[in-house]
């Protein structure tokens, strides 16, 4: 079974007006394949780099990168891993996903809800928050673990009466519809901005 780690614990506080403390939920990985998921916001790097180095990692060592959707603050890292492929969905629904290398300067295109990534885990779609919005799934000894972005952005959101502001996301309909899939689906639940929390079933 594959085991995952938060590394950086996400936020999302109003602490002006207008303005707000932002940076995502980053989430190791290790199965047969290290992976990060969402490595977050530029005020995060050293933290992540830490965490990294704790869990006696170097960037160096991440096979993959998955990214929940391409909001500023879930991927302006993604260059500390340039030997990983980079997994993304992409903004069209239509379009099956795709990775790059940074390193390489290449981009091909790879199904990522179909094709595998490694064992004990999985890509569901979850679209609302953004068009290309997904979650990660991991098998684990706990139960199935969704890394879920901001598809449920905190544990907040996992009250389906929680209604999202329209402005803020890219369709109601969906946003509910991809909430709903992913409680059904978790046992718990690692958002895109906040402590991993269980599922109340």
């Amino acid at each position: 079974m594959a085991e995952v780690k938060v590394l950086v614990e996400g936020v999302h506080k109003q602490i002006e007006n207008e303005k707000f403390d932002i940076g995502c939920t980053t989430v190791l990985i290790r199965s047969d394949k290290n992976i990060i998921v969402d490595p977050g916001a530029f005020v995060n790097k050293d933290r992540l780099l830490e965490a990294l180095k704790k869990e006696g990692l170097a960037p160096e060592k991440i096979d993959a990168v998955v990214l929940t959707h391409l909001h500023l603050d879930h991927i302006v890292n993604v260059s500390l891993f340039p030997k990983s492929k980079v997994l993304l969905k992409f903004i069209n629904g239509k379009y099956p996903g795709q990775f790059q290398r940074i390193d390489k300067g290449t981009l091909e295109r790879f199904d990522i809800l179909n094709e595998k990534i490694a064992e004990d885990i999985s890509v569901i779609d979850t679209p609302g928050h953004s068009d290309d919005h997904v979650s990660v799934l991991v098998k684990t000894d706990k139960g199935k673990i969704v890394i879920s972005g901001d598809a449920v952005g905190s544990e907040e959101w996992a009250d389906i009466n929680k209604k999202p502001n329209p402005e803020f996301v890219y369709s109601v309909e969906k946003y509910n519809e991809s909430r709903e899939k992913i409680l059904k689906i978790a046992d718990y639940i690692i958002p895109g901005h906040g402590k991993m929390f269980k599922v109340k079933k």
